[in-house]
């Protein structure tokens, strides 16, 4: 099941902790993927959730709680989100970026949620993946995504309504028909690199494992391509 979501593009402001990475970047290398250290979960399939919003917001505090602790990534409760994160009539977000789980102390693991009901039931287990708020990234700034991700994977909200993003299956996708503000899908960024000259970022979808590179899709890097810039964000925990 894909569903896609309808956002309007907002304008995000650097904080204090932004600029210091801006200020203190180490010189990055040519290419750089979590996957290589064990911070990113498997490839998940949407199905009966539906909202790609659930899993990107899970994954990344997944993968912020696993670079932080030096562990390896265990699976959160996207069905948490899902219950007590989305407006139940709309299934649209209620918070802003990772908001919404420094409301609830945490996210609990997968299998500890007690879920079936519909409603938010997060008393039903203890949370495991703690935050302290949301990290936005001024709209169009690669630049400033490409020493983020050195911290954490980041979140962003991508135009996949084209023919040509669905039916994806390998190589560095480009497809100028896309849009950079008409954004209706959440995927997580979870590296980068380079191939016969042309950048792309790595890119984790919530479509299951069959779907492009084995669930992941490479995207040019450095052109906005589908919005990828438009509207990125990333969990803190300070």
């Amino acid at each position: 099941m894909r569903t896609l979501i309808r956002f309007s593009l907002a304008v995000f402001l650097f904080d204090s902790f932004n600029c210091a990475i801006l200020q203190h970047a180490q010189t990055r290398p040519d290419r750089f993927d979590w996957r290589d250290y064990g911070v990113i979960t498997p490839v998940s399939d949407q199905g009966m959730i539906g909202d790609p919003v659930d899993f990107v917001i899970a994954e990344g505090i997944e993968s912020l709680f696993a670079i932080q602790t030096k562990t390896k990534a265990i699976p959160l409760s996207k069905q948490e989100v899902a219950d007590c994160c989305d407006d139940p009539s709309t299934h649209q977000p209620l918070y802003k970026g990772f908001d919404c789980i420094v409301a609830l102390g945490g996210l609990c693991v997968d299998y500890s949620y007690k879920n079936g009901t519909g409603t938010c039931n997060n008393g039903s287990c203890t949370p495991v993946g703690k935050i302290t708020g949301t990290g936005y990234i001024p709209a169009g700034r690669e630049d400033f995504m490409l020493k983020v991700i050195h911290l954490t994977p980041i979140a962003v909200f991508i135009d996949a309504g084209q023919s040509s993003f669905e039916m994806y299956t390998s190589g560095i996708y480009s497809d100028p028909s896309c849009s950079s503000t008409q954004l209706d899908h959440a995927v997580q960024i979870v590296g980068y690199g380079t191939e016969a000259g042309v950048d792309y970022w790595t890119v984790k979808n919530s479509w299951g494992p069959t779907w492009g590179e084995q669930g992941y899709m490479r995207i040019v890097r450095g052109k906005n391509m589908c919005g990828i810039a438009s509207m990125a964000f990333y969990p803190l925990n300070k």
